[in-house]
């Protein structure tokens, strides 16, 4: 489908718009969620801190009351009469009024000598209790710790009671061999009590139970985020656990309950718990999402007890994103549709001319050269780039003209040149025609007075008469050479191919043909050859490709050197090969072996021998063939040209090669 330059633009814009808003969406994504979330673990981390500054308040007002106490009218009463219930009502109105669950006194050796709440339960000795082993030595201590059962009773009536909670199934928590809780988490504060002296004569102390303390989490909850609802729902909930499971929240079960010994999971139970550290992260808590802080609680020796958690509803931060979210979006696609209306106005106003253009160039492809395109208003590129559409109009126009005279001359030049080609290649046919016929004669003349037909030859006259055939046959083999390439050139080389034995119709005769030159050489003519070879070729040019190679290696072999005729058959193609030792061929002179007219040096001073077109001739033959032809040499020892037919003859027997094709 074919876009024109102008949608084409417009398209770019587009891609652009959507490439950059793809990034664009993809950095939003991060920054958004990335600020998202920073700040809503900043926010409930600061919610925690507002949280632990409440919770702290009541551990500091406790420190203060029972430090008070200890230096007041009621408690030294109460050391003076320990038993009388004149004393005990006093500290009993003190705890009620400060909602504490209980307050006791002991004596300098640590055994308790009244409790406000019960006053039948005395006499047990708390020295292994760090607060009142504190006090003893001094000091006013403060902070979380656990009450076991049996304490529990002793200190209040209903506080074993209230402190006891039944796991529930929680999902995702770490599995554990309880299934309730019967001890309690309390707050709690002691002080001694000394005589003017600073003699510490024994301890006050009071503490507060948080177990299914609902007021103590609800209060926090006010203070920290004054009563905030969320579409029907409290903003946030607070809750305080014993080890891992909630004593004390305002989280609400689908069933209207608090939940109370539900417990938290595995993964905040191994970070807070069991490493002692914060985690702050989204959690879901009963059945919503909560951005959620727990921070642990430590007894007054850095031992974790329990975790102090403060969650508030994803929700109110998912509106925060999702207000960015429209708020980028809506800025994006205005930006977008902006870039849009910019981006057809300029692929409008650029195609304008850049449409100009193109159709005067399709008119100047038609041939009207005469053409001149309006250039554009402003002085841009686009009115640079018409100027040279002109001037390029104009530079055609002299260049069609020119071109026109040119073409002229070279059909002239061309004519001629293919009439002298032709003129040459006819002179060459003709006179080596003529040539071989006058010179077969004078050479058959000469070979008779050679061998004695024309009568017996002095000494002198036979060396003369050896001369003029030996020269005589160079030169018809020369002729007939010039006759083949002219054969070549001009298309008339064609394969007679047929069924053929290669040894018998081929070889054998070339061999017997250069018999007295072998002899006259002194060579050695080692053949590897069969018996019979059949294949389908013609035996003529064949014999034609044989004679070259042979008596090339007769030509540059050494007297009495070694010529090695290989055969080898594989898959259907003959593998042929004529060895010679001799001087041998340097890598440049392999190079060249096969083009027309090149003639081999062997040495220093040597004459080029041959006419150079024997290999050339030889190449042809064997390509029209459907062969391949190479030479190997090792300089100073050895030449070997390898060839191959295929068995099955040439894939066009009739076919024409050209002299080029076959190897110029």
């Amino acid at each position: 489908m074919r876009i024109n330059l102008r949608n084409r633009i417009l398209l770019t814009f587009v891609l652009v718009i959507i490439v950059f808003a793809i990034i664009g969406a993809l950095l939003g994504t991060i920054f958004i969620n990335r600020t998202t979330v920073e700040e809503e673990q900043r926010r409930v981390g600061v919610d925690l801190r507002s949280a632990w500054s409440v919770l702290d308040g009541k551990i500091h007002e406790l420190s203060i009351l029972v430090s008070v106490l200890g230096t007041g009218k009621r408690v030294a009463d109460a050391f003076l009469s320990p038993g009388s219930e004149d004393v005990r009502i006093p500290l009993e109105a003190v705890r009620i009024q400060f909602g504490l669950d209980f307050l006791a006194l002991t004596d300098g050796h640590g055994r308790v000598i009244l409790r406000a709440a019960s006053s039948s339960v005395t006499g047990d000795d708390l020295t292994n209790d760090p607060f009142v082993g504190g006090a003893l030595n001094g000091r006013s201590l403060s902070g979380f710790f656990i009450l076991e059962p049996e304490r529990l009773r002793r200190e209040g009536p209903d506080l074993e009671e209230r402190a006891f909670v039944a796991f529930e199934p929680t999902p995702k928590a770490k599995p554990r061999a309880k299934t309730t809780e019967a001890s309690g988490l309390v707050m709690m504060a002691a002080a001694p009590v000394q005589d003017q002296r600073g003699t510490v004569l024994g301890v006050v102390y009071a503490g507060i139970l948080l177990n299914r303390n609902n007021a103590l989490v609800d209060q926090i909850r006010s203070s920290v985020f004054e009563g905030l609802f969320l579409k029907g729902r409290p903003l946030a909930t607070v809750t305080i656990f014993q080890w891992d499971v909630r004593v004390a929240t305002n989280v609400i079960l689908p069933n209207g309950n608090r939940a109370l010994g539900t417990r938290v999971s595995a993964e905040v139970y191994d970070q807070v718990l069991e490493n002692n550290k914060s985690w702050y992260s989204r959690a879901f808590v009963v059945d919503d999402w909560y951005i959620s802080a727990y921070d642990p609680i430590e007894d007054i020796s850095g031992k974790v007890i329990g975790i102090f958690y403060v969650g508030v509803l994803a929700k109110k931060y998912d509106e925060i994103r999702d207000n960015l979210w429209k708020i980028y979006g809506g800025v994006s696609l205005v930006g977008a549709l902006l870039v849009v209306l910019v981006g057809l106005f300029f692929s409008r106003r650029m195609t304008r001319s850049v449409h100009r253009l193109a159709e005067g160039t399709l008119r100047i492809a038609g041939g009207e050269l005469d053409l001149n395109v309006s250039e554009p208003k402003a002085d841009d590129e686009l009115r640079d780039l018409t100027r040279a559409f002109n001037s390029m109009a104009a530079s055609l126009r002299d260049r069609e003209e020119r071109l026109k005279s040119a073409r002229l001359e070279l059909e002239e030049a061309n004519a001629n040149l293919q009439r002298l080609n032709q003129n040459y290649l006819d002179m060459l046919e003709f006179v080596s025609h003529e040539l071989k016929n006058t010179l077969g004669v004078i050479y058959t003349s000469a070979r008779a007075l050679d061998t004695g037909l024309a009568g017996p030859l002095a000494e002198n006259q036979a060396s003369l008469v050896g001369c003029i055939s030996r020269n005589i046959n160079t030169a018809v083999v020369m002729t007939r050479k010039y006759l083949d390439l002219a054969r070549i050139e001009k298309g008339e080389l064609r394969l007679q191919a047929k069924d053929i034995d290669l040894i018998a119709d081929v070889v054998g005769p070339v061999l017997e043909e250069i018999r007295d030159a072998v002899v006259q050489k002194g060579a050695r003519v080692q053949s590897a050859l069969p018996e019979a070879a059949r294949l389908r070729g013609d035996p003529t040019l064949l014999r034609v490709v044989y004679k070259n190679l042979l008596d090339n290696a007769l030509k540059y072999g050494r007297d009495g050197c070694l010529i090695k005729l290989g055969f080898n058959r594989e898959n259907g193609t003959y593998r042929l090969g004529v060895w010679n030792e001799g001087p041998g061929l340097t890598p440049d002179q392999l190079a060249q072996l096969f083009r027309k007219f090149f003639r081999v040096k062997t040495g220093p001073g040597a004459d080029e021998k041959g006419t150079g077109l024997g290999l050339f001739i030889t190449k042809d033959i064997v390509t029209r063939h459907g062969g391949s032809i190479r030479a190997e040499s090792e300089p100073g020892r050895w030449t070997h040209f390898i060839f191959t037919l295929p068995a099955g003859g040439p894939p066009d027997p009739g076919g024409e090669v050209s002299g080029q094709a076959a190897g110029t």
